[in-house]
């Protein structure tokens, strides 16, 4: 039998390890614990821990290497994509409540102008912060800072 985790555990873990990630707990370049490790810490199945850290690897906070393992990523050598700028800056902007719950982002036309790039560049940065759990879309009407946001 396998074991069942509560809808939206990953977004917790997410979160846990985000702000490991940020604070120094793991430090660039070191390796993160395995995921049998993480999930006795949380007391969740292994698709549960995959899902939090793909998130992770997603916004580029790590990166993985086969046969190596799950790496914190290094900012001095991490070469970042436009869409991962974009997408850093709104999140800053979120944690620092310029950017309230409830509040409109800007649209892809907007980012695109206003950064220089590609719709589809700035629509991979929106959808990096939905992915994050901070954004919502609403279809015909935009995308909208979540009102549950963890700060």
């Amino acid at each position: 039998m396998t074991r069942r985790t509560a809808w939206g555990t990953y977004t917790r873990i997410t979160n846990a390890l985000r702000q490991r990630l940020t604070d120094g707990t793991y430090a660039p370049g070191t390796h993160l614990p395995s995921e049998a490790a993480f999930c006795a810490e949380f007391g969740v199945a292994r698709n549960t821990v995959r899902r939090a850290l793909s998130v992770l690897k997603d916004e580029g906070l790590i990166t993985v290497r086969t046969g190596v393992g799950r790496l914190v990523r290094d900012e001095a050598t991490k070469p970042r994509t436009r869409s991962e700028n974009i997408a850093a800056n709104l999140r800053h902007q979120i944690e620092d409540g310029r950017l309230q719950p409830g509040d409109a982002l800007p649209s892809e036309a907007q980012l695109s102008r206003r950064y220089g790039v590609s719709r589809s560049t700035a629509r991979t940065a929106l959808i990096t912060l939905e992915t994050a759990g901070l954004v919502t879309c609403v279809h015909g009407k935009g995308r909208y800072v979540r009102q549950d946001v963890p700060r």
